[in-house]
């Protein structure tokens, strides 16, 4: 337990690191142009940031998405199981 929560200081010390290093080095403000489309003008920092969020979050959403695929497999496979147990009882319980 202790050395999870050392790791989530560290990961949100870096993460502040980063931020401050980040705004104080990228202040030049530039828009992005997709296609014929521009966003309006802002920092590099900014834009880094969004980019590391959006990430984030498709990151999260991901996990989450294959977390759920595998616990309902994990569901599947043991009532599967407890159904097996119990044909191979009862076969045992004729058997005797």
């Amino acid at each position: 337990m202790i050395s999870w929560l050392k790791t989530l200081v560290v990961f949100l010390l870096v993460v502040i690191a980063f931020t401050f290093a980040a705004l104080f080095v990228n202040q030049t403000e530039v828009p992005l142009t997709f296609a014929i489309w521009q966003t309006p003008p802002l920092s590099v920092f900014w834009w880094l940031l969004i980019a590391f969020l959006t990430g984030l979050l498709f990151g999260l959403l991901n996990a989450v998405w294959v977390n759920l695929r595998h616990r309902l497999a994990n569901r599947k496979l043991r009532q599967s199981l407890a159904r097996a147990e119990a044909e191979l009882e009862r076969l045992r319980a004729v058997q005797s």
